[in-house]
Formats: structure tokens, C-alpha cells, sequence
């Protein structure tokens, strides 16, 4: 039987940027110092095994035998890289730092400690000169005495790798990339059009004035940052498009990296897809190495650039020119060749030897030995922090003794929760003003009214009708509600079907399964024409089925698997010849090139369907999921794709 206890939070030194750098040197000595002395404290009694062993009443009743053993340390890698007292850009494998931004053939052994600590006892110059080889800094660290591998302790963080990590300095590339090719505008256009999914809001800034990227933020941006580049990156010209899939590929594979690193539980299979998304990463990277560079290349790049632009003026004063246009095409060559001169300049001048695209290459390592990485991530703890000490904090007076007003809110977030909860507890669910409930239950569906009593009135069909503001889409629904009537053989006429009862919702629960077999329930918004919380009407995208393949058959659409994204427009029931017949007015697409994905972006492309058959009345027990999908043009709902 294990259990983790967590030992201590570790100072960390006051912040240096202020600092001069004549005292920056003797101010940094110290703090490492007061860092290894705490630690010596901490870890002290474990040095030894018969210091480890206590006895210890548990939770659940049992007297124990317990065996104290550090297992590891979760932190970023500033605070890994003194924690282990070694030197700025090492790992705690015998990685090179100009080896840090490549892909081994094989893995890179572990550092040996225990020759450490020999060498830290000897002292002498000779031992002294060997750690600075090893860029360890001298002095003790209580980790070479612990009963334990010390290298096996540093467990990868997703927080700080991945999240405010590498797919942080994604984000930058692409933003020069973007700017280089003269596509940020698009790509800016096209993030503020990205609809909303399930609790994703839609995103009320650009991109590019987002001034501080945090893990939430990043962590919900990956979900379509792919699609977002395809789509800013679409019909490039014949010199472009190479270098525009090598974009979005390199970018594809970190992604997916990201989420199978993310994963609960692994196989083989997932790790061979992680393994792949790493070498396709690395494969595709150097179309972003330009945008490496340090600030000496960079200065020196700026100096290149002038001299080269003086070559030209003069160039072109020299040479006699008999059209205007002849001098422009001359100027354009030499811009580009000016361009061409500087980023080449750049590539040569950058790389990728950082530590936080190394540790990449040990998470399929510590996955197959410690199980999934998410147990390691500091995001639990500081979201947690978050929820439970910064709000309650912010929500106090911030005077006199406030861990007393911060019980008194849990206290308070408790009560309603109760209460919440006593209703369900006893049978009964929210009512409309007309005493009906505002959710029903129809093949494990939930319709279901949110906006108010309003929304989920009784009503007949014709008054359905005449809230459809655009004359067309009334048209269209009237047309579809009768060929889904004649489909499931209910014989009406039209003046019966309009004067039929009827009843609008704005939302549906559909349960879902996830890979691992954890169950969560979706909940789909469908306004209408109303307005969603003060801004404009939300209709969500959903996944319906509309083929059921046959056994041994392979279902239609290739990667859809036989469903297709339809965006909803009404959501209703309609109560016909005594039968209730649960409806949802939706918009229809045709997946192109039969469903099968594109190569570069790993996306399907879905088109809206041709005038008189783009929308149609749907059954609500086909609706499957929420889909998103990222419009290729910004403020149209024109030709869009799956993200």
C-alpha cells in the first residue's frame, strides 16, 4: 500500500531582474546556498534507512508500519535546475547543451551522482575543475546522500513544459511566422470567429492582444490552433505552399504530442503515437529556426540588412532604366534577395538547444515507468490555489483576520450547494411558471430550457413559424418538418401539422464516453434567435449520425466515422396524432473529398450544402456530440471545416 505526503513548499529566492549585474554574481551564490541548507533540513532524516521507519494511525482506522522514501519533486525547471545544483541549460541526463534541440538515436545515459558527491568531498582543484566539466556547481547537496536514484526524482511537468513551455514558444514562432508571410491579418480575423464549444466562450480579443498567455488559456487554444492556421495558411502560391505545410505540420505533431501526453491511462500504441508525433515535431521544426534567433544575431542581422540595402541604392543609381516598371522589377528582386539573405542569416545563426524541448524526449520513459504525467503536473495544485485561497482572498475585505472570511465562504458556497442538491435528493426538478418541467428526457437525450420559463411554453407550430425572423429559413423549416413527417410515416396535412402543439428549448444533454470509458454529459446551447447572456444568438454544432453501417461494412465518410456536423437552429417537440416527435432544426454540410482528412492539418473540410437541401428537421435521438468547427473565412458561416 502507497500513499504520497507532501513534505514541504521550498523558499524561493527574491526575484533578481533589478539587479545590478556587478552584485548579481554575489547576491546569487547565497540564495543557491540558503536553497541547498533548507533542503539539508528537510531531507536530512532520510539519509539513513532506520531513520525512515514510523508508525502512523491512517485514515481509514489501521495502526501502520510506514517507510518514508522521497519519490520526487514537481517544479519548474529554474527551480529543478537548483534543486539538483547544476548549472543553466542542463538536464539531469549527460545531454549536451548543443545536442539539447536534437532527436538521439538512442536514449542519453543518467548522470552518476554518487561520483558527484566523491568529487564535492575531495574539494580539491582537480575535483573542483572535473563538477565545473559537469557543469554542476560546487558545494554539497544533501540529494547525492539520499537512499534513492537521484535522477530518477525530477518528474516531467505539463504546466511548465508543455503549456508555458514549448506550445508557448509555438505561439511566437507562428506570430513572426505569420507576420513574415503577411497572414497575421487572416489568422486574427479568424481566431475572433471561432464559434463556442460546450463551456469555451467565443474569444473577444485577438490574438495578437493578448499580452500574457496562462495555462488555461493555452490549454483551451490548443483545442484549435491547428485549425485556426490551416485555415489562415489556405491557397498559398506554388513557392509558398512547402513551407506553409511544413508549418502546419510541425505544429500538428506538437499539438498532438501535448494530448497524448495528457492521457489517463497508455499502451504501446499510444506510446508508438507519442513516440511519432516527437519525430515529426523534430522533423518539421526547422521551419520555424529563423525565428531562434539571440540578440547578437539579431544585431548582427540588422547591420547585414543595411549594408545590403545600401548595395542596392547604389546599384540602382548606377544602372539606367528605360520604364518605371523596369525599375520595379529590378527593386523587387533585390527585396527579395535581401530576404532571402536574411533569413538564411538567421537559421544560421539559431537552434533549439533549450532544455524544455529535451525533457520532451523522456516522457514516453517516465510514462512506461510511473504511469500517466498528469499526476506530476503542478496544474492541480495551482488551480486548486486558485479556487481556494486567491478568490475566497479577493472576495474578503482584506483586513483584520481573513482565513476566518475565507471558512465563512466555503461555508456559504456549501449551503447553496445543498441546497442545490435537496431538490434532486427528493424526486422533484424546476418548473416552468406554467407548473411543467423544462427537462425531458427522450433516448438518453435531455431537452432542456435554461434561458427561463419562456423558452419551453406550450405553443403550437405556427407561432414556432413566425419567430423564425428570415423568411427563407420559415420557408425551409416548414418544408423540412413535413418531408421528416412523411419519413416517419405520420400522415398530416399541412393544416393540421401548423396548428399541432409544440414546445421550444434552447439547450440539450447528451452523455458521452471518453476513451478511457469516464462518462460526462455535453450540454448543447440552441437560442434561436435570441440572445445568449447580453450577446448574440448561440447555436451550437453537433454531431449527427446519418448512416448506420451494416455489420463487416465500413461506415460512410471515411474519418467521420458516418456522422456529419449539422448546426442547430430550433430545437422543439411536436405533439401529432398523439405521439410526441422530438425535432431539431438544423443547418446541413457535405463533407469533402468523401471525409477524408487532409495530410497536412490532419483536418476534414466540410462545405455548405447546395441552395434548397442546406437545411433540414432531424430526429433528436440522431444527435450524437457537440462538433466544432472553424470558419475558413472570418464572419461567414460559409465554407468551414472540423476542428
Amino acid at each position: 500500500m502507497h500513499s504520497v505526503l507532501l513534505v514541504s513548499r521550498l523558499p524561493i529566492a527574491i526575484k533578481m531582474r533589478d539587479i545590478p549585474p556587478s552584485e548579481y554574481k554575489e547576491l546569487k551564490e547565497p540564495n543557491r546556498m540558503v536553497l541547498q541548507h533548507v533542503l539539508l533540513h528537510i531531507l536530512g532524516p532520510l539519509m539513513r534507512a532506520e531513520h525512515r521507519v514510523f508508525f502512523a494511525w491512517c485514515a481509514d482506522g489501521p495502526f501502520r508500519r510506514c517507510v518514508a522514501s522521497p519519490v520526487t519533486w514537481i517544479a519548474d525547471y529554474p527551480e529543478h535546475r537548483e534543486l539538483h545544483n547544476i548549472k543553466n541549460g542542463v538536464c539531469w541526463c549527460k545531454c549536451l547543451q548543443a545536442e539539447m534541440g536534437q532527436l538521439p538515436v538512442r536514449p542519453y545515459p543518467i548522470c552518476d551522482h554518487d561520483k558527484y558527491r566523491v568529487l564535492s568531498i575531495a574539494n580539491t582543484a582537480t575535483a573542483n575543475a572535473r563538477l565545473a566539466g559537469f557543469d554542476v556547481h560546487q558545494g554539497y547537496n544533501i540529494l547525492w546522500d539520499l537512499d534513492c536514484m537521484t535522477s530518477n526524482l525530477p518528474k516531467p511537468d505539463l504546466l511548465h513544459t508543455m503549456q508555458l513551455g514549448m506550445l508557448k514558444h509555438l505561439l511566437g514562432w507562428l506570430s513572426m511566422f505569420l507576420k513574415l508571410h503577411n497572414r497575421f491579418k487572416a489568422f486574427n480575423n479568424i481566431w475572433l470567429s471561432v464559434p463556442a464549444y460546450l463551456d469555451m466562450v467565443q474569444p473577444w480579443q485577438m490574438y495578437e492582444e493578448v499580452s500574457s498567455w496562462q495555462g488555461k488559456e493555452i490549454k483551451t487554444m490548443s483545442h484549435f490552433l491547428v485549425a485556426i492556421l490551416r485555415c489562415a495558411l489556405r491557397a498559398p502560391s506554388a513557392s509558398q505552399r512547402g513551407i506553409f505545410n511544413q508549418a502546419i505540420e510541425c505544429s500538428r505533431a506538437l499539438v498532438e504530442f501535448y494530448f497524448y501526453s495528457q492521457y489517463d491511462s497508455h499502451d504501446e500504441q499510444t506510446l508508438g503515437l507519442m513516440s511519432t508525433a516527437l519525430r515529426d515535431f523534430h522533423h518539421f521544426k526547422d521551419v520555424f529556426r529563423q525565428f531562434r534567433a539571440g540578440k547578437s544575431v539579431t544585431q548582427k542581422g540588422k547591420a547585414r540588412r543595411k549594408e545590403l540595402i545600401v548595395a542596392r541604392d547604389e546599384k540602382l543609381k548606377l544602372m539606367k532604366f528605360k520604364t518605371v516598371a523596369h525599375r520595379e522589377c529590378q527593386c523587387k528582386s533585390w527585396n527579395e534577395f535581401i530576404s532571402a539573405e536574411m533569413i538564411e542569416h538567421h537559421a544560421d545563426g539559431s537552434d533549439f538547444n533549450f532544455p524544455k524541448i529535451h525533457q520532451m524526449l523522456h516522457f514516453c520513459e517516465q510514462i512506461k515507468r510511473y504511469g500517466c504525467l498528469k499526476q506530476w503536473s503542478t496544474e492541480t495544485g495551482e488551480s486548486s490555489h486558485h479556487m481556494q485561497i486567491k478568490i475566497p482572498y479577493n472576495k474578503s475585505n482584506r483586513s483584520g483576520y481573513i482565513y476566518t472570511q475565507i471558512l465563512e465562504h466555503y461555508l456559504c458556497i456549501d449551503v447553496f450547494a445543498v441546497q442545490r442538491l435537496n431538490p434532486n435528493a427528493h424526486g422533484t426538478m424546476n418548473t416552468t411558471g406554467s407548473g411543467e418541467t423544462n427537462l425531458t428526457t427522450v433516448k438518453g437525450l435531455k431537452f432542456v430550457s435554461v434561458q427561463g420559463s419562456t423558452m419551453s411554453k406550450s405553443d403550437t407550430f405556427a407561432a414556432i413559424l413566425v419567430s423564425v425572423g428570415d423568411l427563407y429559413l420559415r420557408r425551409e423549416l416548414q418544408r423540412a418538418m413535413s418531408s421528416l413527417l412523411v419519413s416517419q410515416r405520420v400522415k398530416t396535412n399541412l393544416e393540421a401539422q401548423i396548428c399541432c402543439s409544440a414546445r421550444v428549448y434552447d439547450g440539450i444533454q447528451i452523455p458521452v464516453t471518453n476513451m478511457h470509458g469516464d462518462q460526462a454529459i455535453q450540454t448543447i446551447r440552441c437560442t434561436g434567435e435570441q440572445t445568449w447572456h447580453g450577446q448574440g444568438p448561440r447555436n451550437d454544432w453537433v454531431w449527427v449520425e446519418t448512416s448506420r453501417p451494416r455489420e463487416g461494412q465500413e461506415p460512410a465518410y471515411k474519418a467521420l466515422q458516418g456522422r456529419v456536423p449539422y448546426r442547430l437552429l430550433k430545437l422543439f417537440n411536436l405533439q401529432v396524432l398523439g405521439g410526441l416527435v422530438w425535432c431539431a432544426f438544423v443547418q446541413t454540410t457535405i463533407p469533402s473529398m468523401g471525409g477524408m482528412p487532409e495530410r497536412a492539418s490532419g483536418m476534414v473540410r466540410v462545405t455548405e450544402a447546395a441552395k434548397g437541401s442546406g437545411y433540414a428537421v432531424i430526429s433528436g435521438g440522431n444527435i450524437t456530440g457537440a462538433a466544432h468547427l472553424i470558419p475558413e473565412e472570418p464572419g461567414t458561416s460559409g465554407t468551414t471545416r472540423k476542428a
